[in-house]
């Protein structure tokens, strides 16, 4: 009888650890993709001796065992993963990518049939809501594993089979995961406090993590004046302060105080940024204006998306480019240009206004 050792951590792996007689067997790491056999990899081997690839994202896995040109055995990484223990550690610290991925988690547990452990930088968030999980800090060392699964933004085919940049974000999940993706939402724990303030307020969130990501000062002013002559109070929620005026900034910017005021909220308006994933995460109904990238990169349920196609917009989701993170001004078709950031600049306060008098909210 044939034994082996199959597993998926930092690679696809598979080792020969007995075999009825003392010969070579031909193996093979086949992909199965489109109705098709792809072989990722082939080489002989005999008792004691193992094989490893870079693959490190979850897919349709095959080894396939040969003697003397005939198939002996054919064991599917996919079964071999049942009733067994996986480890998903979340690569990102990021608010909105956490929020993003973590309904995956859930969904894998369920159709592969297994014990799931997660790790991410926020896990307590999500250990109430998702009881069905197994939680572990950042660093802690899970034993008996099948499956280690990183969920991160990557430009590595052995990590994600596609450029991230392209798909929306949470599909970068389900390809690492082997999922089909619907958009989902997430579940976060949360116990609302008392109402921050009497009167009805909207929160918005002006602030973000790269230049081409901020609307124009001007519009948010604008904004806000007209909020105020609808009765509501205007609730600044970034943790950078602003100066706007009629604008209200909150004092205590814990995420636990944010989220409070977030929930107890009319809705929230924001950028393409981790505070319209929390609000959307608490449910709350966003209006976002984001126009760097594709309408669907983000989640599209409860999303008033304010966008303009008539001008330059989309360039985060084109694969000829590459975020420069330490590039405050990057805008990579109109950088140094009176038409750099043209995305944004070109959307007016009349015409948010106007998406969110058609909401109806």
């Amino acid at each position: 009888m044939l034994k082996y050792n199959f597993h998926l951590i930092n690679g696809l792996y598979f080792e020969l650890l007995d075999t009825l007689q003392e010969k070579d067997y031909h193996i093979k790491f086949v992909e199965e993709k489109d109705d098709s056999s792809i072989t990722l990899y082939e080489c002989d081997m005999r008792k004691g001796m193992w094989a490893k690839i870079g693959r490190r994202y979850l897919a349709d896995y095959w080894v396939e065992i040969w003697d003397r040109g005939f198939l002996k055995k054919r064991i599917s990484f996919l079964e071999h993963i049942k009733g067994k223990k996986v480890f998903i550690s979340f690569e990102s610290k990021s608010i909105g990518d956490t929020i993003a991925w973590m309904p995956y988690c859930k969904e894998f547990k369920d159709k592969y049939e297994c014990e799931v452990v997660v790790s991410t930088f926020m896990n307590d968030w999500f250990q109430k809501t998702y009881p069905e999980l197994t939680f572990v800090g950042r660093g802690v060392v899970v034993n008996n594993i099948i499956s280690m699964l990183e969920l991160g933004w990557f430009y590595d085919k052995d990590k994600e089979p596609v450029n991230p940049a392209t798909i929306p974000l949470q599909k970068a999940a389900t390809n690492i995961l082997n999922l089909e993706f619907t958009e989902k939402l997430c579940d976060i724990h949360f116990e609302p406090k008392e109402r921050p303030i009497e009167n009805k307020y909207v929160c918005i969130a002006t602030h973000s993590t790269s230049g081409l990501k901020y609307w124009t000062p001007q519009g948010w002013q604008e904004l806000i004046n007209y909020l105020n002559e609808q009765g509501y109070s205007v609730i600044e929620i970034s943790k950078d302060d602003t100066n706007f005026e009629n604008c209200m900034k909150l004092e205590d910017k814990s995420i636990p105080n944010t989220m409070n005021y977030i929930h107890h909220s009319e809705y929230v308006i924001g950028l393409s940024s981790g505070l319209s994933w929390l609000s959307w995460g608490l449910g709350k109904k966003v209006v976002m204006i984001s126009n760097f990238t594709e309408k669907d990169h983000e989640f599209t349920i409860n999303c008033i998306r304010i966008v303009n196609e008539s001008v330059c917009h989309g360039c985060w989701n084109k694969p000829q480019f590459k975020f420069d993170k330490g590039n405050w001004w990057y805008c990579p078709e109109h950088e140094d240009t009176p038409r750099q950031f043209e995305c944004h600049k070109s959307i007016t306060s009349e015409y948010v206004i106007n998406e969110i008098k058609k909401a109806g909210i």
